[in-house]
Order: C-alpha cells, then structure tokens, then sequence
C-alpha cells in the first residue's frame, strides 16, 4: 500500500484537484451558455435555425454568413440571411464590417 512504501502523493493529487477544477469550471460555463440560450429562445420565439446561428454567435468570437452555410448547407442564403436580419432587429447579434465581409456576434460579447 502507499503508506507501508512511505509514498507521497501530495503533488499528484494536487494535480489532480487542480485538473478537475478546470474542467468544472468548463462544464459550468458550459452549462450557463446553454441556459442563456434556452432563455433567448422563449424570450424572443426563435426558429431552430435562429437558436443555431444565436449559438454560433454566443460561442465564438464572431462569424460570416460563410460559417452559416456550412452549417446549413441545405438551407437557401437569403432564408439565412432572414434569419439574421430577425436576430440584428431582436438586438441578440450585432453586425461589423463591409456588405460581403460582414462579421457577427453576439451583442455585449
């Protein structure tokens, strides 16, 4: 056993604790944006599209209609770009940027 050998894991669990301090805080995090998201959705009666692309917003430092299209590649560009025209006057993303390089994110982000 570890105490007849006179071993000491102090540093190891130390590490240990440290680890999955980390990855506490992560899933919190995590857990927080999800409920966020939940919230906006009811508040403001969201597509499931639109929930997507909110959740794009929240989880990134920003994006381009781009990023939409490979996310929903079935979907038409102008029904994405509707899509984010609802969420711009919702005041849940903001716009930044020239007409064809037009970055997204979530307001206050």
């Amino acid at each position: 056993s570890v105490r007849q050998k006179n071993l000491d894991l102090t540093e190891w669990l130390e590490y240990f604790t440290s680890g999955l301090r980390s990855q506490l805080i992560e899933i919190q995090r995590k857990g927080e944006a999800l409920i966020r998201l939940d919230v906006l959705e009811k508040q403001h009666a969201l597509s499931a599209r639109q929930r997507g692309t909110l959740e794009l917003a929240l989880a990134g430092a920003g994006f381009q209609i781009q990023d939409l299209e490979a996310k929903y590649p079935e979907i038409h560009r102008r029904s994405l770009q509707r899509d984010l025209k609802g969420l711009l006057e919702k005041d849940l993303i903001e716009a930044d940027g020239s007409t064809n390089r037009l970055v997204y994110r979530a307001v206050g982000k």
